[in-house]
């Protein structure tokens, strides 16, 4: 492996995770932090993140749960990222003595010309054709699943949620976080999670239930219901909504 390799945030992270022979999918769960961002962090991959707090956020947290200078993984990050943002590029090698250089200047051609029409107008019908086709086969699947949805009404609780009750005894239930929030989950009066989801991570529980959820900011986070999503603005007070899973 070359030096330059070792000298970037993404390769100390993972080597401090080699080094403690951890796998990605450990780290998630104790870091409360998504697989894909783990990844993405290794791999330099920062337009996966949301954000340029999140890339901060979540390098601190990771490299201080490695055990990795926290600070030179910052300063490789912000270098990396700023020649990036710059378009730094290597400057060109001196002339030797006695030597000239030769600057070319390429021309690009930017005028239509008229034998080129027949072509566009072939490229765009074939691109409305093919935009018909994916059209017709998604709505064909989605009737034949869900045959004639508006002659179907729902009840007050099917409404609240805009889910089916489901017909099952297990109950899954799924959250995740797009950004920090309060959240409270019990059952049968048993706690089951209390206290600030982060951003990116995600939580699941499975059961008999009901579950209640309190909620402290519905716009940050997404609720799936036997893999059904759940419409939290529904019933909310401000950014505030307790939900039942199943509804009464």
């Amino acid at each position: 492996m070359s030096t330059e390799n070792k000298n970037t945030a993404g390769e100390i992270l993972r080597q401090g995770r080699l080094r403690q022979r951890l796998s990605v999918g450990e780290c998630a769960k104790r870091t409360h932090i998504a697989v894909r961002y783990l990844e993405a962090l290794e791999e330099e991959h920062w337009n996966v993140l949301p954000s340029e707090s999140h890339r901060l956020g979540f390098l601190k947290l990771y490299s201080r749960f490695l055990g990795v200078p926290t600070e030179e993984v910052l300063s490789l990050y912000r270098q990396k990222t700023a020649a990036q943002a710059t378009g730094e590029k290597p400057a060109p090698p001196a002339p030797k003595p006695g030597t000239a250089f030769r600057v070319r200047t390429a021309h690009r051609a930017t005028a239509w010309s008229p034998s080129s029409i027949p072509q566009v107008i072939g490229l765009a019908i074939l691109l409305l054709l093919l935009a018909w086709l994916v059209y017709h086969a998604v709505s064909s699947r989605y009737f034949e699943q869900n045959p004639m949805p508006w002659t179907r009404r729902r009840s007050f609780h099917e409404s609240r949620l805009m889910v089916q009750k489901s017909s099952s005894t297990t109950h899954k239930v799924r959250l995740t976080a797009e950004a920090d929030s309060w959240l409270r989950v019990t059952s049968k009066n048993e706690l089951l999670f209390e206290g600030i989801l982060p951003a990116g991570a995600s939580k699941e529980w499975s059961g008999s239930g009901p579950f209640q959820f309190k909620i402290g900011n519905v716009r940050a986070l997404s609720l799936f219901w036997n893999d059904q999503p759940v419409d939290l603005l529904l019933g909310a007070r401000g950014a505030i909504n307790e939900i039942r899973i199943p509804p009464q």
